[in-house]
């Protein structure tokens, strides 16, 4: 029966199908509307989260971010102000605007014609932190030590060339310094940054040209408002700092920090005598690109907190039109920012990065922090025109930092064995979902040395990890190929600068391109590849209208099935992914490791484990690091994470521990870490298998369907058996995570349990796939399937509603 008649559905593909099987068969009728239970055809365009809040906030204001059909906005911001709301901004180059407005009016304003969605203004996160090391095993963007009170010098590109050695030690890890001996230091070029505005009288900025910055940021009306305090986050000082100082420190020539990077580049520092210094050497800390000139765009509070997309979006039109209406030659944007994309490339960040992109400014971007895992590249990383920027440790600098932290010489030789830079553990995967490359490349993100600032000390120093710190180096990169390319290659493009950054790549061995892109940056490199380059005038070929997900998978296990190899001498910051596709029938999936060789172990060597989920572009970790130092197993079930011997220092998701096992491809990684001291060997085994039958007495209610975008069921009330003592309900639909685009569909619940009043459940409104909602002891249950975001006509589903019950001779299922 087609219950479409009743009033249920709206749109001709919400559908269902009523069979009944066995003995009994229960109906399904419609939900009569009160007031403590509103139905509203608006459902479908309100995000989960948002949706949640909803239900909790009465009418105090939330911040949304609603997406329109046109940039004709007036009917829309008509409607917020008549519901109370107020516009917060309007959006010139995409066709969306931010607003709060009050939560029991957001079913209300979405009524509006010309909205398509309505999200909650989700907060978009920096990439990179501060390095505290409470023990040898420890996660680099975790760590803490800065310096200050030195004495400061500062340089100009006049003198840079006649420093020797002139720096510590990007711009000689990454090939900078032939360029500026061609006079090429970046002057001319604009770079923007969007981050936490920056600190401009700091000493490393002394000889630097900071054009002027901008406050897009929470802080704007608070005593906190302002683009350069020293009260701001340190964040965008720092990245500052990679692409564009200009200073350096005076240290004693005793002092371990001297001896350290002495030791480890082989070369001896400058004297500090000629500065009044004698017996004192000089530091210098110069940017990739000393003599470009910068222009800040606050989008962070000084807290360094996470903002709402609205703001991330506000900063990327703001230098838009920097260039477009205020006259300002924008040449470079640099993005240490990032966030998850249920649809890479084609997101309204990664659409406006491409916009961007194609009035001749580069967007450098960060791939995020989600790695070791395949396909966790962030938006607007993901962008098809970003240059997306991985992060890597380089010797010199990984063992200056244990060096000095440890305060002892030399023990970096032993944390640090390799001659050659490494991609660290934490840097987001390629490919994209669609299979596209990223990252682009590789650039030291790793304990690297720059600006830092707090209210109490505003001229420090600190070392900091992370793809936030990778992220400038490429920028500073950029800003040195423009610098060129506007007297000799005027007709040069963001694409051809692409072109040239992987053009010049130096190959990492180990390491596979979803790894590293086209490799570690080496500018001179790619400047030998802009000018030898035969097309110039390049543009990046456009998304096509269609695509789908990648097949990823590398070992033969398909829903169910067992896998097993050894593992040969892996080195030190080097991995092995094993990645296969599961499905809704998979009901465990377990790891086991036995025969480990830790080689020679200085009490520093141990395996590293991750096990991810199907999810892409975002964290979703099931283990996320646990140190295996023998025999270890690890089980996951759609219920619970569990492991067993010899294993320390496990971290999970929260989140993802709870959640069921999601169809798409599983990931797992095995890394020797990146501070072990040999190759480690060891063999696994990998299990998948079906859930099993759990002996019990259950009924079943089955619902099959399929709904478009911005439709819903209605609310479909369930009949409960009397000795229901639990009901699981799974929403299951095609497009899921092993499918691209993913489509988003959501479970609601209004119930009520025996003893107590009803209310909402949204543990259903996730981006899990399935949806998985669990109530104890029900006793009246209605459900509403929502159809968020849907990349077809319409989207199959089955919903199954299983009931345990206290005891019954009877078996059975209802299927609709």
């Amino acid at each position: 029966m087609n219950h479409a008649a009743l009033g249920l559905f709206r749109g001709k593909h919400a559908s269902l199908m009523l069979i009944s099987l066995l003995v009994i068969s229960s109906f399904a009728f419609v939900i009569p509307i009160t007031a403590s239970m509103s139905l509203s055809a608006s459902y479908g365009k309100i995000s989960h989260k948002l949706l949640s809040l909803i239900e909790t906030k009465g009418n105090a204001p939330i911040d949304v971010l609603i997406s329109t059909v046109s940039n004709d906005y007036s009917s829309v911001i008509a409607d917020i102000q008549r519901l109370g709301g107020e516009v917060r901004r309007q959006f010139q180059y995409v066709n969306a605007l931010a607003a709060s407005v009050p939560a029991d009016k957001i079913l209300a304003l979405a009524e509006n014609e010309n909205i398509l969605k309505i999200y909650y203004d989700e907060p978009r996160t920096l990439a990179g932190v501060i390095p505290s090391l409470p023990e040898l095993d420890v996660k680099p963007e975790t760590a803490s030590a800065y310096l200050s009170g030195f004495e400061t010098v500062v340089a100009t590109p006049e003198i840079i060339a006649e420093l020797q050695p002139c720096n510590y030690w990007n711009p000689v890890a990454m090939g900078a310094e032939p360029v500026w001996e061609l006079n090429d230091y970046g002057q001319g070029t604009l770079v923007v940054i969007i981050d936490t505005g920056l600190w401009a009288g700091h000493f490393m900025f002394a000889g630097t040209s900071i054009i002027g910055g901008v406050d897009l940021s929470p802080d704007v009306g608070t005593e906190y408002e302002g683009w350069n305090r020293t009260d701001n986050h340190w964040h965008g000082t720092h990245v500052a700092g990679i692409i564009a100082s200009t200073g350096g420190i005076i240290v004693p020539e005793d002092d371990l920090l001297v001896q350290s990077i002495e030791l480890y580049t082989g070369q001896e520092l400058p004297s500090a005598e000629p500065y009044g210094y004698p017996g004192y050497k000089v530091i210098w800390l110069l940017g990739m690109a000393p003599a470009a000139d910068l222009f800040a765009i606050k989008v962070f509070p000084h807290t360094g907190e996470g903002v709402p997309e609205s703001y991330i979006l506000a900063g990327m039109e703001y230098a838009l039109n920097m260039k477009l209406e205020q006259g300002y030659d924008v040449d470079v944007i640099s993005m240490s920012i990032g966030g998850p994309t249920l649809f890479d490339g084609r997101d309204i960040e990664d659409q406006l990065v491409d916009t961007i992109t194609s009035y001749g400014i580069t967007v450098v971007a960060a791939a995020g922090n989600e790695g070791p895992a395949p396909m966790t590249v962030s938006s607007p990383g993901s962008a098809n025109t970003a240059i997306t920027v991985a992060a890597a440790a380089t010797p010199v600098q990984t063992r200056v930092f244990w060096d000095y932290y440890y305060e002892q010489l030399g023990i970096g030789y032993y944390l640090f064995i390799s001659e050659t830079p490494q991609i660290i553990y934490f840097s987001s995967r390629g490919p994209t979902s669609d299979g596209r490359l990223k990252p682009t490349l590789a650039a030291t993100g790793v304990f690297v040395l720059s600006a830092y600032h707090e209210a109490e000390d505003p001229q420090a120093i600190a070392w900091a990890s992370g793809t936030s710190m990778a992220t400038p180096a490429v920028s500073g990169a950029v800003a040195l190929l423009n610098t060129y390319a506007e007297t000799f290659i005027p007709e040069a493009t963001p694409e051809d600068y692409k072109q040239a950054l992987q053009n010049g790549a130096v190959w990492l061995e180990g390491y596979n391109e979803y790894d590293q892109g086209a490799g570690f940056l080496n500018v001179w490199n790619a400047l030998v590849a802009l000018t030898e380059d035969t097309s110039i005038g390049d543009v990046a070929e456009p998304l096509p209208p269609c695509s789908w997900l990648e097949d990823i998978s590398n070992i033969p296990i398909f829903s169910a099935g067992t896998y097993e190899t050894d593992i040969i001498d892996l080195p030190p910051g080097h991995k092995k992914d094993f990645i296969f596709r599961v499905t809704h029938l998979t009901g465990s999936i377990e790891l086991e490791i036995t025969n480990v060789d830790l080689g020679v172990d200085l009490g520093l060597n141990s395996l590293e484990v991750y096990i991810q989920s199907a999810k892409r572009t975002t964290y979703a970790y099931f283990i996320d690091s646990a140190n295996v130092w023998g025999n270890a197993s690890f089980l996951i079930t759609d219920y619970e994470t569990t492991w067993s011997g010899e294993v320390t220092g496990v971290y999970m998701d929260e989140l993802t521990r709870l959640a069921p096992i999601e169809p798409g491809y599983v990931k797992i990684v095995i890394e020797n870490d990146w501070t072990s001291y040999d190759n480690i060997s060891c063999h696994i085994k990998i299990t998948v298998k079906h859930e099993r039958w759990q002996p019990g007495f259950y009924k079943y209610v089955i619902l099959m369907g399929e709904i478009a975008e911005g439709e819903n069921t209605g609310w479909i009330e369930i009949d409960v058996p009397k000795r229901a003592i639990s009901a699981e309900i799974t929403l299951v639909w095609m497009r899921d995570w092993s499918v691209y685009p993913t489509s988003d569909l959501d479970l609601y619940v209004y119930w009520t349990q025996c003893g107590s009043s009803g209310g909402y459940n949204y543990d259903g409104a996730t981006l899990n796939s399935p949806e998985r909602v669990i109530l104890e002891n029900p006793k009246t249950l209605s459900v509403l399937i929502a159809g968020y975001s849907i990349y077809a006509e319409n989207e199959p589903y089955i919903l199954i509603i299983k009931f345990t019950l206290k005891c019954s001779p009877t078996l059975w299922f209802n299927v609709r």
